[in-house]
């Protein structure tokens, strides 16, 4: 899906215009979905001075206005509609979604939310867009993103291009001592996450919904999805945390510092004392109504709140820490960067780029043998891999700050520091180790174990110090959890996964000085083949010839090997007789016995490395379809009816066999004798005949019932009727045969047809 957000906060001092194109990315791609569907919701939550006013959508001349949802929400929506030809998303009243313009109120405090969510069923997108609260939660997975427009008075900071924990705790904490009697803690965390420069996701406005990602934040904890543990332990600075306070009710708080227990948080809820009594319930405009107290423990909202209410939001940006206390460096030393910092991403992405500047000018940074001028934010050194980086102290002794901060492909982490004394004094300096013998590029298999133990020479140390070793990939992460590295004993195991693969290794050796010498290498890990295009199951008829070849993308090789197929039964025992295999043409062929029969197939693939893969499929034998018909199979027998009868014939179900099981439809015909159709009805629902028999009837009748199904296949069951006097002596036996039946609903009788003059 190529929807991504352009900037999702926006804070203003007055009344303002932004056009959605300054808030939504949209690219042409055929993976767009075929329906967007744009929400807006504004809440005014606690409405002491509230002004009711609201912003609006404007577009083709058109102009949305918001309405109520109900409790204190307001808002709207429009469904847009993906154009192939133009790439663009098009509302045949508000015309193309990059075109509208939504124009703030200039209420103090109001918060608006506008989100787009993607759509495959129009009348979904009908049925809900109005209302962005409906919305996500009928289509939660169809979430792409959100921003939020704030009207904030007498507001004049800038709103970072991008939210880090750092700013969200800085923009928390600027809001300690404020009144905020107007609004909840929604429009209080979603106010905050602006002004860091982020957008909540629309989801963090109900309790108890699922968290959904928007590309800025990632959901840490989601107890309403069924995740359970210690959430608790996992809050840290910077994080928002959704929930269902023990007294209930909802609520959403901020953590400005410290984790787990130890947290401390920033709302709009005075707490006094150790039990956590709220001491700011008046809401009504007096001096008790809430000022924004000072950071508070997380204990005194946490307790007692059940996990399955819980989410917690976290900005997807990389975390970097040092990884020792201190550093120095004596006065024309340098050292490599790579062992002083690592990095984690909460979203896993992997550490792309590194940022690096030094506050001392007389020190350097060395990046490839060249020295930049980078001492502060604005002139940071950008590198792809931090080892590839050197501090260089200078003559001066002075304490300098590294600040590191590293990017996950789409973020930017916050700034880390290290604080590095350079001296001056005289002091014995050791050699640092030295690369003796370069380890050579591995090929390893997958799924087969491995074991690489590095020479015995590999490093030396020219002082004759003890040497550590440790082992990372090259761009400083940890190695893949599947491959072990052994300090004791320089060595690496493991078992490759079944993913074909290319890792950058680097070992490095640290003597008891602390300096450091690097060994590269690659190890590529070869996959085995996949089953790229199953072959499906077959029928085959007995007695018949077939064929069957495999498609040639039914295995894929990812090294594109050639390959060598060989086909057996799934219990590993050859192929029948009657069914041969082509090895050179991957194709089977042959006669089909004349006994039904299934046959499980199962075919391998290997690769010129040995690797290989299966697929299995199931040959059915079975006779040939049946030949479409219908046969007479209970002819139905010549009829004697007396004169002024009531009489009912009804044909047995058997009367007819359709060989296809199709259903059949019926119809009557008189074909000869006297006219009996003005008297004699036939209910084709039930296959029957019924009437009352004139007085002085005589003469025979010849009748014929037409069978016919789907795929115009008839058959015609004909019987005659004889018209007798009706003296007392008539026989009993013909009558009984017939049974008096009531008519059935006039609307299912056809009357007979008549064929004859």
């Amino acid at each position: 899906m190529a929807i991504s957000d352009n900037e999702t906060a926006f804070v203003n001092n007055a009344a303002a215009s932004i056009g959605l194109a300054e808030m939504f990315n949209i690219t042409p791609a055929s993976t767009n979905p075929p329906y967007l569907v744009l929400t807006v919701l504004d809440r005014d939550e606690y409405t002491v001075g509230a002004t009711g006013a609201t912003g609006t959508l404007t577009g083709n001349g058109r102009t949305l206005s918001q309405s109520n949802l109900g409790g204190d929400g307001r808002g709207g929506g429009i469904v847009f509609t993906y154009q192939a030809s133009t790439g663009l998303y098009y509302n045949s009243t508000y015309g193309y979604l990059n075109q509208l313009v939504y124009d703030s109120s200039a209420s103090a405090g109001d918060v608006t939310n506008l989100s787009l969510f993607g759509e495959s069923s129009l009348a979904m997108a009908n049925a809900y867009a109005g209302n962005a609260d409906l919305m996500m939660q009928k289509d939660a997975a169809g979430y792409i993103g959100s921003a939020t427009v704030v009207t904030r008075p007498g507001y004049t900071a800038t709103v970072p291009s991008q939210a880090t924990p750092d700013s969200i705790v800085s923009a928390a904490q600027s809001f300690v001592g404020q009144a905020w009697n107007d609004d909840g803690c929604w429009l209080l965390a979603s106010t905050i996450a602006a002004e860091a420069g982020a957008s909540l996701p629309v989801q963090s406005t109900l309790i108890g919904l699922p968290g959904q990602a928007n590309g800025e934040w990632i959901v840490a904890f989601n107890g309403p999805a069924g995740q359970t543990g210690n959430w608790q332990s996992m809050v840290t600075a910077g994080e928002m945390i959704v929930f269902e306070p023990a007294g209930g009710g909802g609520h959403i708080t901020t953590c400005v510092s410290g984790s787990g227990g130890s947290a401390m948080l920033v709302d709009n809820i005075t707490y006094v004392g150790s039990g956590g009594q709220i001491t700011n319930l008046a809401n009504d405009g007096s001096g008790s109504d809430i000022v924004v107290s000072a950071p508070h423990p997380a204990s005194q909202e946490f307790a007692g709140v059940s996990a399955a209410t819980v989410v917690i939001y976290e900005l997807d940006t990389p975390i970097v820490t040092t990884n020792v206390a201190s550093d120095g460096l004596v006065s024309h030393a340098s050292q490599s960067l790579g062992i002083l910092f690592s990095a984690t991403d909460p979203g896993n992405k992997t550490i792309t780029s590194w940022q690096i500047y030094d506050t001392a000018t007389t020190d350097a940074l060395i990046l490839n043998g060249v020295d930049y001028s980078d001492h502060s934010a604005a002139n940071a050194l950008t590198a792809s891999s931090l080892s590839a980086v050197s501090l260089l102290a200078g003559a001066t002794a002075t304490t300098d700050t590294l600040e590191v901060r590293a990017y996950n492909g789409n973020y930017w982490g916050d700034w880390d520091s290290l604080s590095v004394a350079i001296t001056t004094t005289t002091i014995p300096t050791a050699a640092p180790p030295v690369l003796t013998v370069q380890t050579p590029n591995q090929t390893w298999k997958e799924g087969q174990a491995i074991s690489l133990a590095l020479g015995a020479n590999t490093f030396t140390d020219p002082s004759g110090e003890t040497l550590s070793y440790s082992a990372t990939l090259a761009n400083g992460q940890s190695l893949p959890s599947w491959l072990k590295f052994n300090a004791a004993t320089d060595s690496f195991s493991g078992i490759p996964p079944n993913t074909a693969q290319t890792l950058s290794i680097k070992v490095t050796a640290t003597d008891t000085s602390g300096l450091a010498a690097s060994d590269s290498f690659t190890a590529t890990v070869l996959g085995a083949p996949v089953v790229a295009a199953p072959t499906p199951n077959q029928t085959w008829f007995e007695g018949k010839a077939f064929s069957l070849a495999l498609a040639a993308n039914t295995f894929v090789d990812p090294q594109g090997e050639s390959l060598t197929c060989t086909a057996t039964q799934t219990n590993g025992q050859a192929l029948p007789s009657w069914l041969q295999f082509n090895a050179a043409t991957d194709s089977f062929s042959g006669t089909a016995p004349s006994v039904a029969q299934s046959v499980a197939v199962n075919v391998t693939a290997t690769d010129s490395g040995g690797l290989s893969a299966s697929e299995s499929f199931t040959a059915t034998v079975q006779a040939p379809a049946p030949t479409p018909g219908i046969t007479v199979t209970n002819p139905t027998p010549n009829q004697t009816w007396a004169d002024g009868q009531a009489v009912g014939l009804t044909l047995p179900a058997n009367t007819f066999a359709d060989a296809l099981g199709l259903k059949m439809t019926f119809a009557a015909y008189e074909l000869s004798g006297p006219n009996v159709t003005s008297w004699l009805y036939f209910n084709p629902n039930a296959d029957e005949f019924f009437g009352v028999v004139p007085a002085q009837e005589t003469g025979r009748v010849l009748l014929a019932v037409l069978a016919s199904d789907a795929q115009h296949m008839t058959a015609e069951d004909m019987f005659s009727v004889t018209f007798a006097p009706n003296p007392t002596s008539h026989s009993t036996a013909s009558i009984s045969a017939l049974g008096i039946v009531q008519p059935p609903d006039p609307s299912h009788v056809a009357g007979l047809l008549v064929l004859h003059g």
